[in-house]
């Protein structure tokens, strides 16, 4: 039964993967890595466990491409354009591949809901960036408070925050038709968990890091090259990307929801 599931899985993730290059919400490597993750999940854990991962990818993708219409001169700052690549989606989803293969074998529903909270961290982090950055503001430095420049790793704004409270509530909403009776605390656990996870991803944005300056605009950014040359490091360290920031959120949010569950069963 369980290789009769796989298979279905895989050719669903073929459609999925597919479908997603064609939109350009993925690049070819990020499809490929997709199709994997797709598959395992689609495969190993049902409708369940795959409408939380779809509603992040779908909505976030979305959004991705309405704040490029909106506001593409922000693009200068990020790291990697809206077509996310291989190590994008591993970095997102890759955690709940791992945790469904575990949930075959230790606590299913314990893991189904750290799993759900890990992907509100991820999508409160991907909405508050997206909503934030959809018109010009000025943003401040989530540890100093000092005012940044829009796009900067580490800058928050009341507009992004509402918007990651926003991401973080609407993954475990997505879940509700597989949770029992305590619906209620499993809602406010796995979004508290995601709007913190999204916390810990700008506060590592803004400390570790990787940014980079560029020689000739003088501009801060993630990225190792701009304005046609190479930049240097101005900050944080070099191996710490924006997709390491990504799943460090997305294993916060497991965190947070451990040890919300110590309180009060779930």
């Amino acid at each position: 039964m369980i290789h009769q599931n796989l298979i279905i899985g895989f050719i669903a993730a073929v459609f999925v993967s597919v479908l997603s290059r064609r939109l350009k919400f993925l690049t070819l490597s990020g499809s490929i890595a997709q199709f994997f993750i797709s598959g395992i999940i689609f495969g190993l854990g049902g409708i369940k466990w795959t409408v939380p991962i779809f509603t992040f990818f779908i909505t976030s993708s979305l959004l991705s491409k309405l704040r490029v219409n909106k506001n593409k001169l922000v693009e200068n700052f990020f790291e990697k354009s809206d077509e996310r690549d291989c190590l994008q989606v591993l970095a997102n989803g890759g955690l709940g591949g791992v945790l469904v293969i575990l949930s075959r074998f230790y606590q299913p529903e314990l893991l189904f809901a750290i799993y759900v909270s890990s992907l509100a961290a991820v999508c409160a982090d991907t909405w508050a960036t997206e909503i934030g950055t959809l018109k010009s503001q000025i943003p401040v430095n989530i540890l100093s408070f000092k005012k940044v420049e829009q796009g900067t790793s580490g800058g928050i704004s009341l507009r992004g925050t509402a918007g990651a409270l926003m991401g973080a509530f609407i993954i475990p909403l997505s879940s509700l038709s597989w949770i029992g009776t305590n619906f209620f605390y499993f809602v406010i656990y796995a979004t508290a968990a995601g709007f913190l996870g999204s916390f810990v991803d700008s506060i590592l944005g803004a400390s570790v890091q990787a940014q980079y300056k560029c020689g000739k605009c003088n501009k801060i950014t993630e990225r190792k090259s701009h304005c046609g040359k190479e930049t240097s490091l101005y900050k944080g360290f070099s191996w710490i990307n924006n997709d390491a920031v990504n799943f460090a959120a997305s294993l916060s949010g497991c965190f947070f929801f451990i040890l919300f569950n110590l309180w009060l069963k779930v």
